[in-house]
């Protein structure tokens, strides 16, 4: 089998995690947030558009980093910082943690997602480039239909060990998914 292949996998697998743990499921972590925490919309939704902000400034940066050393190390560094910043959340009780550990996430989720998935799998497809993008891309969406699962697990066990162990499960799982990329 074409290694390419190998590559789609692993950006789906990559794209999923971020679909199902950040950017699909950051509306249950906001309820939780507001209700534990008293904070206003604006304040906790402030968090989410930085890390939007933080994903065009870095992109520059990223895209030379990929260029310079390789997606495999770009996304190990991007999924450690993740999956650590998921496991600092668990402990965040100021809205000044809160800001530094999603900017943490929201940067480690940049640098193991989206650019560096599609920047791999362009690079090993000539033909088939765009069935094979659409492939890996397809993790976002399906990581989206996985929220109601997570919904659960936040419902039953409480948002700071989802949080913990969501930043285990990107650590356990994504790091030796990296190593195909």
């Amino acid at each position: 089998m074409f290694y390419g292949w190998w590559i789609v996998a692993a950006g789906f697998a990559l794209q999923l995690l971020n679909g199902v743990l950040l950017f699909n499921s950051f509306g249950i972590y906001f309820v939780l947030l507001r209700e534990e925490f008293k904070w206003s919309k604006t304040v906790i939704s402030g968090a989410f558009s930085m890390a939007r902000a933080e994903s065009g400034v870095l992109g520059p940066l990223q895209g030379w980093l990929i260029d310079r050393f390789g997606p495999r190390l770009i996304v190990t560094i991007g999924l450690l910082l993740f999956g650590v910043g998921f496991m600092l959340l668990s402990q965040v009780n100021s809205i000044i943690t809160f800001y530094l550990v999603f900017l943490l996430m929201s940067i480690g989720s940049s640098l193991g997602g989206f650019m560096a998935v599609s920047t791999s799998v362009a690079n090993w497809f000539a033909r088939k480039r765009a069935t094979a993008m659409g492939f890996a891309m397809t993790g976002m969406g399906v990581g989206g239909l996985l929220v109601p699962v997570l919904a659960w697990f936040l419902d039953a066990y409480g948002w700071r060990a989802v949080a913990f162990y969501s930043g285990v499960i990107i650590i356990v799982i994504g790091l030796p998914v990296a190593q195909l990329m």
